[in-house]
C-alpha cells in the first residue's frame, strides 16, 4: 500500500476507529535523500497537536501476552498526557514533560513514581528485559504519530537499506530531533516507509520499527501497525494505532495531572515490576 501523492491532498473523510484504508497511487522515486524526505513528509501530513489511542501487545518468550491500551494527549509544546489500562483494567495516569521527566500514578494502588524517560532501559546491565520499549521510546512513538516516519530535521544522507528489505528499497539517515539519536529510514519501492532503525551509538542498533498497514486519519497518513524489535530482547512488541486526531489545541484541564491525595511513592524498579506483572 502506498502513500498519497502530496498533490492533491486527500479529501477529508469520516474517521473510523482504525482509520480509513489508504489508496495506492503510483509515486515517483525521489532523486536525493532530501527529496525523498520532502516527498514522504508531504504525503504523510503533519500535526503539531494530537490525541491518539494505541493498543500495545507485549509477549515475553516464555510467558503470556500483556495488552495495554494507551490514550495520549500531546500538545505542540512537547508534553504528553497519558492514560493507560492493562488487560482492560484502569492502570495508570501520567504526565511527561517536554524534557522527558515524568510523574506516574498507578490508579488502583495509588503508588506514584517520578523520574525521567532516560532512566528507563529496555535491558539491564546483564541483558535482561526491564522497561518495555514502548515506554522507553514513548516520545519517539508520539513523534511518529504527529509527524510520520521521517525525522523532522536534516541534513539527510543516503544509507544502506535495513536487512531483510526487498530489492529496490532505499534508505535515508538523519539525527532524530526528538530523541537525539541517529536513525535510518528504509523506504520501499512503492514509496512507503518499511522500517526505521534507531542507533544509540555508531553501528549499535537500539531499536527497529517495522511499519505496516498505512491508513488515513483525515489529512494524516500513518502506519497503523508497528513491530518493535530490540536487539537482545526476545519479547515481541506490537503497537497498533487505533485512532488519531489532529487538534487545534488541548486545554490545560486535560493536561493537568496531580497524584491522588494519600498516594505514596515507589521506586522506578518497583514501577517496572508492576508493568510486567
Amino acid at each position: 500500500m502506498r502513500l498519497l501523492r502530496p498533490h492533491p491532498p486527500p479529501a477529508p473523510a469520516p474517521q473510523a476507529e482504525s482509520g480509513a484504508p489508504a489508496p495506492a497511487p503510483a509515486a515517483p522515486a525521489a532523486s536525493s535523500p532530501a527529496a525523498a524526505a520532502d516527498e514522504l513528509n508531504a504525503a504523510s501530513g503533519d500535526a503539531g497537536t494530537i490525541a491518539a489511542d494505541l493498543l500495545v501487545r507485549a509477549k515475553p518468550p516464555n510467558g503470556d501476552a500483556l495488552l495495554f491500551q494507551l490514550s495520549l494527549w500531546c500538545p505542540a509544546d512537547g508534553r504528553i498526557r497519558l492514560r493507560a489500562s492493562k488487560l482492560d483494567f484502569d492502570f495508570l495516569e501520567a504526565l511527561v514533560e517536554r524534557d522527558g521527566s515524568f510523574v506516574v500514578e498507578l490508579v488502583r494502588t495509588h503508588e506514584v513514581v517520578r523520574g525521567h524517560l532516560s532512566d528507563i532501559s529496555v535491558l539491564d546491565a546483564h541483558g535482561r528485559p526491564t522497561g518495555p520499549p514502548f515506554l522507553v521510546y514513548l516520545a519517539l512513538l508520539v513523534g511518529e504519530a504527529k509527524h510520520g516516519a521521517v525525522p523532522q530535521q536534516g541534513p539527510y544522507r543516503s544509507a544502506p537499506p535495513a536487512p531483510g528489505t526487498p530489492a529496490g528499497a532505499r534508505a535515508i539517515a538523519a539525527k532524530d530531533p526528538i530523541t537525539g539519536l541517529q536513525t535510518e529510514l528504509t523506504i520501499g519501492p512503492d514509496g512507503n516507509p518499511l522500517s526505521k532503525r534507531v542507533f544509540d551509538a555508531p553501528g549499535t542498533e537500539a531499536l527497529r520499527l517495522d511499519y505496516g498497514r498505512f491508513e488515513h486519519f483525515h489529512q494524516l497518513t500513518r502506519a497503523t501497525k508497528l513491530r518493535l524489535t530490540v536487539p537482545g530482547d526476545a519479547s515481541e512488541y506490537t503497537v497498533r494505532l487505533r485512532t488519531l486526531d489532529a487538534l487545534p489545541a488541548i486545554g490545560e484541564e486535560r493536561m493537568h495531572f496531580t497524584p491522588s491525595p494519600g498516594s505514596h511513592e515507589i521506586t522506578l524498579d518497583e514501577f517496572l515490576t508492576r508493568l510486567r506483572e
